[in-house]
């Protein structure tokens, strides 16, 4: 495994998630049932949180398809459409569950970084929003997908 990698990318992890649960337990339970994002298809806090659950098992099938040289996404995926159909595919279990699955995605997410070999860091596979990227920037992009729901949640409840 590439120490200085995995460091770097546990610590972004590590940190947007840390940020995400400490703010997440601090919602009453009305906030977790507020609409915080519109868009034509409201997502309560909930739903925003089931939303990084699926997007975390789906970049880390991602990473696992890039280390076996498959493809990541077909042609023609339209990720605009996927995030619409979340509430049709994903429940929206209690926050209690809802946090519980995010610590166990996450050490999921963690033991798959700890498995990789050196040269795997490189590879690459397309992202549906943000192209053809290494698993390494696989990574970040979690992270970053963490950071930029949390203050999505932060500005919906107006705090």
């Amino acid at each position: 495994m590439s120490t200085d990698k995995a460091t770097a990318c546990k610590q972004e992890l590590a940190k947007s998630r840390m940020q995400l649960r400490h703010f997440l337990t601090s919602l009453t339970p009305e906030q977790w049932d507020t609409v915080v994002v519109g868009e034509g298809n409201d997502w309560t806090v909930r739903d925003v949180i089931a939303h990084l659950l699926e997007n975390e098992r789906g970049m880390s099938i991602h990473i696992h398809r890039i280390r076996k040289g498959g493809q990541t996404v077909p042609d023609g995926f339209d990720l605009e459409e996927w995030n619409a159909g979340l509430k049709e595919r994903a429940t929206t279990p209690e926050p209690v569950a809802l946090m519980q699955a995010l610590a166990q995605t996450r050490a999921k997410t963690l033991e798959v970084m700890d498995s990789l070999a050196d040269d795997d860091w490189g590879k690459t596979g397309r992202h549906p929003s943000r192209g053809e990227i290494s698993i390494e920037q696989y990574y970040y992009t979690i992270a970053g997908h963490d950071a930029v729901h949390t203050e999505d949640i932060k500005k919906g409840l107006g705090l």
